[in-house]
């Protein structure tokens, strides 16, 4: 069902853009992930809209991009997949689950295959290792909190955090399991994430 379109938020996308360094970078898979889910839910017509300008390139998976663009991209993506998906936290949750889920297959089998065996402790525990596969800034530190919880503590990551409570209950569904990830905004590049699994 379609629903009436609402702008994404532009002065928040432009406070995370301010946030943004000049070198801060995101692997190219995590663009080309987005764009997919774009043309997948909304058409070839949304995604024309979506590329123009800077977002045009032609990205590869492993390469890395400036993570300005990736905000922007995700604002866009809001923009366009709103009407579909609810507002735009929706839209972020959702990009954040199709990325993390397209990573556990590329450059994150390590972390997923190898590192975690199915534990979300350890996987969760790794999420700095994780995170620096996919980007180039920003640090991460985990804090158990339970057998079937913790908190995850990230610092200088301007991204939204619905994009990022996606990845991490995204994260939960690569390994068969159900839970959710609840941010606790400190500041524009800064959250708490407290996690729990089933």
């Amino acid at each position: 069902m379609r629903r009436r379109a609402m702008p994404s938020n532009k002065a928040e996308l432009e406070a995370r853009l301010a946030a943004a360094h000049p070198g801060d970078s995101v692997r190219g898979l995590f663009f080309k992930s987005v764009l997919s889910f774009v043309q997948q839910q909304a058409g070839l017509p949304a995604l024309e809209t979506v590329r123009q300008g800077a977002l045009g390139a032609a990205y590869t998976d492993l390469l890395t991009y400036p993570a300005r663009d990736f905000l922007t991209l995700l604002y866009r993506a809001a923009d366009a997949l709103e009407p579909l998906l609810g507002p735009e936290d929706a839209v972020f949750h959702a990009c954040g689950e199709k990325d993390v889920t397209r990573f556990s297959t590329g450059p994150g089998m390590l972390i997923f295959g190898i590192i975690s065996r199915g534990d979300p402790q350890k996987l969760f525990a790794g999420a700095q290792m994780g995170y620096g596969a996919a980007v180039s800034y920003g640090s991460r530190d985990y804090v158990p909190t339970g057998p079937t919880s913790g908190t995850l503590h990230m610092r200088r990551d301007m991204l939204p955090p619905a994009y990022h409570e996606g990845i991490l209950t995204g994260a939960l569904k690569v390994l068969g399991l159900r839970g959710t990830a609840r941010a606790t905004p400190r500041g524009i590049d800064s959250a708490d994430y407290d996690i729990q699994w089933a």
